[in-house]
C-alpha cells in the first residue's frame, strides 16, 4: 500500500493556527497510527517551539482532519477491496497469508459471494474521494450530507471534518471507508 496521511490540528477558538503533519504509510498503515504519529510530531514541535509560541496554541488543539491520500485514487478498487476485507481476505496489515486464514478457502463458492457483495456495494456507494470534505462537498453529496456540515461548523467558518464523519457513522445510516484506493461513502440500505 502507498500512500500519505495528512493529519490537520487546529485551535477551536483561534482562525490562525493550523498545524498539519504529513505521515508516509509505510510509517504509519492506519488511520489510528497516523494520528498517533501525527500527536508525537506535534508533541515534539510543541516541546522545540515552546518559547515562540503561546502555550494555548498546541496543548489545547483539536483534530480538524484527517485524510489519507492514495497513490492511485480509483472508485472501483475501493468498492473490490471493502468486499475482500468484509468476506476476511484483507486485515488492516493486508492480504492473509494461507495458515491466517484457517479453514476459509478461496474457491469458486468464495469468488462469488466476493462478486455479489462488490457488485452490491457499486450500487450502494454514496460518493467517493480523497477525503470526508471531498464527498460531502460533491454535489452528488452536498444536499444529503447538509444536515452533518452545518452542525459542525464552527464560528470561523471551518468545517470539522473529523467530527462530520464521526457524526455520520454515529448515525448508522451509512458508513465512510477508508481504502488504499479513497473513501468511498456507502449506504446501509
Amino acid at each position: 500500500m502507498r500512500g500519505l496521511w495528512e493529519v490537520t490540528y487546529t485551535h477551536p477558538e483561534h482562525t490562525r493556527t493550523t498545524w498539519n503533519y504529513l505521515i508516509p504509510v509505510w510509517d504509519a498503515r492506519t488511520e489510528a497510527a497516523a494520528r498517533e504519529r501525527a500527536q508525537a510530531k506535534h508533541d515534539a514541535n510543541a516541546a522545540h517551539f515552546g518559547a515562540r509560541i503561546q502555550a494555548d496554541d498546541t496543548s489545547e488543539l483539536e483534530v480538524l482532519n484527517v485524510m489519507f491520500k492514495p497513490a492511485v485514487l480509483s472508485r472501483e478498487r475501493a468498492a473490490a477491496w471493502i468486499a475482500l476485507q468484509q468476506n476476511g481476505a484483507i486485515t488492516e496489515r493486508g492480504w492473509l497469508l494461507s495458515y491466517e486464514r484457517g479453514e476459509r478457502r478461496r474457491d469458486e463458492a468464495w469468488r462469488t459471494e466476493v462478486g455479489e457483495l462488490h457488485m452490491s456495494l457499486r450500487e450502494r456507494v454514496h460518493g467517493f474521494g480523497e477525503s470526508v470534505a471531498e464527498i460531502l462537498q460533491s454535489p452528488e453529496a452536498a444536499a444529503s450530507a447538509a444536515w452533518a456540515v452545518e452542525a459542525h461548523t464552527d464560528r470561523f467558518g471551518r468545517v470539522w471534518w473529523d467530527r462530520v464523519r464521526a457524526e455520520i457513522h454515529k448515525a448508522g445510516l451509512s458508513w465512510l471507508w477508508q481504502t488504499p484506493y479513497g473513501m468511498t461513502w456507502i449506504d446501509q440500505a
